[in-house]
């Protein structure tokens, strides 16, 4: 798998990195059989920063997406 940042942006003690995930499982991820499909899926990470540290992090990825590509024909 890996993971790549296709976008930051800063407002004020936010910080917003938009990345895309991508790999191809070589075993049965979440109940899909393994087919040798590879997927890719965005993800969101929101920081907020204080003292020059992460004080709170918000992170998502749309995994419903992934299992929707491995599964389709």
């Amino acid at each position: 798998m890996t993971f790549a940042i296709k976008e930051v942006l800063v407002a004020g003690d936010r910080i917003v990195v938009r990345g895309e995930v991508a790999g191809t499982p070589s075993g049965d991820l979440f109940g899909v059989p393994h087919s040798g499909k590879s997927f890719r899926i965005m993800a969101v990470d929101i920081q907020t920063i204080r003292d020059g540290r992460i004080a709170k992090t918000y992170h998502m990825e749309n995994w419903l997406s992934a299992i929707g590509q491995l599964r389709a024909k």
